[in-house]
């Protein structure tokens, strides 16, 4: 399965919750998300982030969240994990606030540029495969797509690449197809749905 159909398919499911926190989502339905508003219908969405400002509806520190136990049945963790002190303890809070059986939709970096934004969030940490298994615990029927394989996580790397996305994305994907680069460990990024057990 491709990304975007992974992508699609699993914020579908997520959707199908009847309690979903976005977390380091800021204000409701921002750029990767807003395509799929329309699935969170008649759902109990709300937003999490650690700035007061970023218009969550939940304000807190992802290490320790202000949440009861089980109070979730789905989580939407987008491009967060890299910005926060310790990915493992916040895996943690994210598996306890979590129902049993509850779904994960995760999206990590891995060979991807330095992004953080002086004076508003930290960026510290890339990620593996390896490292996913270190997160994961505590989870189940773990679906893991990368996003690419060299070439996408080479083109995040070219001057002035988010303007230039809507060719850096067909070529990369191309080359990426044509030399099985996706078999191999490099990648820009990993997307991972999966369950509480």
């Amino acid at each position: 399965m491709n990304v975007e159909q992974f992508i699609k398919e699993k914020t579908r499911l997520i959707s199908e919750r009847k309690r979903v926190l976005d977390v380091g989502g800021g204000e409701r339905f921002q750029k990767w998300l807003a395509p799929y508003r329309s699935y969170f219908e008649g759902v109990d969405y709300k937003t999490f982030d650690y700035d007061s400002n970023s218009g969550a509806d939940i304000v807190g520190d992802i290490h320790a969240m202000p949440l009861p136990d089980g109070s979730v049945d789905g989580i939407i963790c987008h491009s967060v994990l890299e910005h926060v002190r310790d990915p493992v303890k916040a895996m943690r809070e994210l598996h306890r606030i979590l129902v049993p059986h509850g779904a994960l939709f995760l999206h990590v970096p891995s060979i991807y540029p330095y992004h953080a934004r002086k004076g508003v969030y930290p960026d510290y940490w890339r990620f593996f495969d390896d490292t996913l298994d270190v997160l994961l615990v505590g989870f189940k029927d773990i679906e893991i797509v990368k996003r690419g394989g060299y070439f996408t996580a080479l083109s995040f790397f070219v001057p002035l690449q988010h303007r230039l996305r809507f060719i850096l994305n067909p070529l990369a994907s191309l080359l990426d197809r044509l030399f099985k680069t996706e078999r191999r460990t490099t990648t820009a990024g990993y997307y991972i749905y999966a369950i509480k057990e």
